[in-house]
């Protein structure tokens, strides 16, 4: 797939064109300088064409705990692109845009120039010093309010035909796994997309809340390719003080949403903590196929049957979780990284099993003559019919002679059963009651 890569120093911009070009609000975007730290990317269409956007941190100054790191991830990102959007501030040249404009030249790829928070016609008449730099593709655009855009997609085009005629262009497999890494703060998020990755592509430091945006890459396991999101740590609402990290923290809850399988860190030497419950019921209530990873298993003290002992507490706290793997991880050196990832390809598997309606009613007879529903006011609830309806989620749909009070244990038993007997062990099941 084309990279388009959006690069300039922090607070031109970027964040905001990034949403504009996508259409909708995806980097977080904020007064402040130095705001994004990770590269964002998304899949849309410019100019016709499918493309992979990438959103930057800003190169040069921003926020001095995180400055050289943020800067030589955004530069190291055009290694990967194909084509480079430049964003200058409309109003000022800088010794810092001097920088992005030289890592730009040094790239080599087609390069188109976005002169942003130009919003009338006589600052366009001002920008004498941005032509000077001698880009053929340079163009005045407000992004903010929406103004130069469409003619800046149509000279990302004529960069994307340039790219084409000139060099081979990324691709990548578009049949993809999404893995969501979720959790609270400093569980060792970053550290494991990192791991995937091969290369530091987020930036991890002892900061709780370093990472601010949802961050994706891909990796390849046995012919499969993923697509990991790296989230915002979630913590209550309660502690989230600050917009930016709301917006991260929302951005973290709608990559549950997104993904097909999710990982739940956790801080093997802090423990279970009632956020954690939040996120796991998050992801149940989504049918999503999850591996609870118990991070930093390294540093615990030895101890026997430790991890029988972590597996039974986490599921007696997490009652929904008492289908889901618990498994040990070092994010840190990669002990127990492959193992997660071969559990991850079986869950899916699961998720995508579908059961013929014929042999599921066989069961399902079997089922209630073998334990029969209860009574209730003399009346019998009778089961009919049960037809698998949807995969990934998975969900059935059971026919009985009436809904009202039907008893929820009846229903466990049922849920359990076909567990049990189809080969769904590790994965939430939905049945759905009609009458």
């Amino acid at each position: 797939m084309i990279r388009v890569t959006i690069v300039g120093r922090p607070n031109v911009g970027k964040s905001t064109l990034f949403n504009r070009l996508v259409g909708r609000r995806i980097a977080i975007t904020d007064g402040r300088p130095g705001v994004t730290r990770d590269a964002v990317s998304v899949e849309t269409e410019l100019a016709g064409r499918r493309v992979l956007l990438i959103d930057t941190g800003g190169i040069g100054e921003g926020e001095e705990t995180f400055r050289r790191e943020v800067s030589g991830r955004s530069v190291a990102e055009l290694d990967r692109s194909d084509v480079v959007v430049v964003v200058l501030d409309g109003t000022a040249l800088t010794p810092e845009d001097d920088d992005v404009v030289a890592a730009a030249r040094r790239s080599g790829l087609p390069v188109v120039v976005a002169v942003n928070k130009v919003d009338s016609d006589a600052r366009a008449g001002e920008l004498s010093d941005f032509w000077a730099l001698g880009f053929r593709r340079t163009v005045p655009v407000s992004a903010e309010h929406n103004l130069g855009v469409d003619e800046l997609v149509e000279l990302i085009g004529e960069a994307i035909e340039e790219r084409g005629s000139t060099g081979e262009m990324h691709r990548n497999d578009r049949d993809e796994v999404v893995l969501a890494i979720v959790g609270r703060p400093n569980t060792g998020k970053s550290t494991l997309l990192n791991h995937f990755a091969g290369e530091e592509r987020a930036l991890v430091s002892p900061v709780a809340g370093t990472t601010r945006d949802t961050l994706d890459t891909r990796f390849v396991y046995r012919d499969t390719t993923f697509r990991v999101l790296d989230t915002a740590g979630i913590r209550k609402k309660a502690r989230v003080s600050e917009p930016v990290e709301y917006y991260s923290v929302q951005r973290a809850l709608t990559a549950i949403d997104r993904c097909e399988l999710a990982l739940l860190m956790i801080d093997a030497t802090e423990g279970l903590g009632e956020q954690d419950k939040k996120i796991a019921a998050r992801i149940s209530e989504r049918g999503r196929g999850v591996i609870v990873a118990m991070n930093k298993w390294d540093l615990l003290p030895p101890a026997g049957n430790q991890v029988e002992a972590v597996q039974d507490r986490v599921r007696f706290l997490f009652p929904v979780f008492q289908h889901v793997p618990i498994m040990p991880l070092s994010a840190a050196t990669g002990t127990g990284v492959e193992e997660i990832v071969k559990r991850l390809l079986h869950i899916r598997g699961e998720l995508h099993r579908r059961v013929d309606t014929g042999p599921l009613n066989q069961a399902l007879r079997r089922w209630v003559a073998e334990t029969p529903p209860p009574h209730r006011n003399r009346r019998p609830f009778k089961l009919r019919y049960m037809t698998q309806v949807e995969t990934n989620p998975v969900r059935f749909l059971l026919f009985v002679n009436r809904t009202r009070a039907f008893p929820e244990a009846y229903l466990s038993y049922v849920r359990n059963r076909i567990r049990a007997e189809f080969g769904f062990e590790h994965v939430p099941i939905f049945v759905q009651l009609r009458s």
